[in-house]
C-alpha cells in the first residue's frame, strides 16, 4: 500500500518522532511511505536519513491553497491509497486538497487534548465528511473530538508507539542501578508551561530536606530556561540541565525515578519510553496519562499543580525500593502489551485497509 504522510513541522517533537517511527514499522510490513515536509528542517533531515522519499513543501497557513494543490498532485503521482495528516496545518490543507478533488481518503491524527473551537471554519475543519477517519492518540483526545462534533464512529483510538528493543539495554542498566542515595529524578520533554517543570523544581525543595544529594535531571528543547526557575526555588546546585538530546535511552538508564508533572498531556510518549526502560514513574492524573499508567498498579499518580503531592510520591519510592521495583516491572509489561511498535502498526494497517478498500 502507498501511504502519504504530511506535516508542516520542521522541528523535532514527540509527534514527528511518532510519524517517523510508525513509517519505519509500516515500511517493514511492506508498505511504501512518502513524506511531504518543509525543506531544511530537522524532521525532513531525519526522514531522509532513514531512507524515505521526502517531497519538500512549506505549508504557510491553514488556507494555503497552492500547498493543497501540490499535495493533491503528489498524492496522484505516488498513487497514494491513503493520505495521513499528522499536524494541525497539514490537517487543514489536506482537507482543502480533498475539496479540490484529491481522491485518496484522508486520515487526521489528533495528539493534543485542547478544546476544539466553535467558529465556522473549525466546524468545517473537524466535521467534514471528507475526512475518512481520525486517529486519537488517547481517550481524552477522542473525547475532545466528539465534543467538537466528530461522529464517534469516525474516531479510532490508536496510541503512540515505542520501539521496545531500543530500550532493552537501558532497562538492563536501570535494573542494575542500586535504589539508594544519591537519587536521580528525571523529566524528559521540551520546556513549556503545561509540562509542569516548575512544579518538579518546587517539589525538589522538600525532597532535598530528606535526601540532600538528590539530583534533578531535565532534558529537552529549551530546558535552559529552567536555570532561573531553579535559582528561584534555591535548588540550582542539585539540577542538571541537558538540553535537547538524542540519547534518551542512556539518560533513562541512569534515573531512579521518572517524573511527569504535566498540567495537560496527550498520550505521554516520554512516559511510555520511561516505562520501556524500566524506570518507576510518578505522573499527574490528567489527559492521556491514565491511558499509559494505572495509578497504584504501574505507577503513582498525583493531582496536577500539587508540588507537595509530587514530592510525597517521589519520597515514597525513595523509602520503599521494593514498591519502586514492582511498579517498574508492571509498567514495562503493560507497555509491552499495549504500546509496542508492531501492535500499533497492525492497528494503523487495519484502519488504512478499511477506509481505502485495499486488501492485503
Amino acid at each position: 500500500m502507498n501511504l502519504l504522510f504530511v506535516s508542516e513541522s520542521s522541528g523535532w517533537s514527540g509527534g514527528t518522532n511518532q510519524m517517523l517511527l510508525t513509517a519505519r514499522g509500516l515500511s517493514e510490513k511492506g508498505h511504501r511511505i512518502v513524506f511531504i515536509l518543509p525543506e531544511g528542517g530537522v524532521t525532513a533531515e531525519r526522514v531522509r536519513a532513514a531512507g524515505f522519499d521526502c517531497r519538500p513543501l512549506r505549508i504557510r497557513q491553514d488556507y494555503d491553497i497552492p500547498a493543497a494543490l501540490k499535495i493533491k498532485k503528489i498524492a496522484a503521482e505516488t498513487n497514494a491509497a491513503v493520505v495521513h495528516a499528522h499536524h494541525p496545518q497539514a490537517h487543514a490543507v489536506c482537507l482543502i486538497a480533498k475539496y479540490l478533488g484529491m481522491s485518496a481518503p484522508l486520515v487526521v491524527t489528533r495528539r493534543v487534548i485542547f478544546r476544539i473551537r466553535t467558529n465556522p471554519f473549525s466546524a468545517i475543519k473537524y466535521r467534514s465528511k471528507k475526512i475518512a477517519r481520525y486517529v486519537a492518540v488517547c481517550n481524552a483526545a477522542r473525547t475532545e473530538l466528539a465534543k467538537g462534533g466528530v461522529a464517534p464512529e469516525r474516531i479510532d483510538v490508536i496510541p503512540s508507539a515505542v520501539e521496545m528493543s531500543r530500550y532493552e539495554d537501558a532497562r538492563a542498566r536501570r535494573a542494575a542501578l542500586a535504589m539508594k542515595p544519591p537519587f536521580r529524578v528525571g523529566l524528559i520533554g521540551h520546556y513549556a508551561w503545561f509540562k509542569g517543570h516548575d512544579y518538579l523544581l518546587e517539589a525538589a525543595r522538600d525532597i532535598l530536606k530528606e535526601f540532600p544529594g538528590t539530583v534533578f535531571v531535565f532534558a529537552g528543547r529549551d530546558t535552559d530556561k529552567l536555570k532561573a526557575v531553579a535559582e528561584k526555588y534555591g535548588v540550582a546546585k542539585n539540577v542538571e540541565i541537558l538540553g535537547e538530546r538524542g540519547d534518551v535511552s542512556d539518560i533513562l538508564a541512569g534515573l531512579h525515578i521518572f517524573a511527569m508533572p504535566s498540567l495537560q498531556e496527550g498520550i505521554a510518549t516520554a512516559l511510555i519510553e520511561a516505562q520501556s526502560a524500566g524506570v518507576p514513574a510518578v505522573a499527574t492524573n490528567i489527559g492521556g496519562i491514565p491511558d499509559v499508567m494505572l495509578d497504584g498498579e504501574t505507577g503513582l499518580m498525583v493531582p496536577a499543580r500539587d508540588a507537595a503531592a509530587l514530592s510525597a510520591a517521589i519520597l515514597k519510592y525513595f523509602k520503599n525500593p521494593a514498591l519502586a521495583g514492582q511498579m517498574a516491572e508492571r509498567g514495562y509489561n503493560r507497555v509491552l502489551a499495549n504500546f509496542n511498535l508492531s501492535s500499533v502498526c497492525d492497528r494503523l494497517e487495519r484502519m488504512y485497509c478499511e477506509i481505502s478498500g485495499v486488501k492485503l
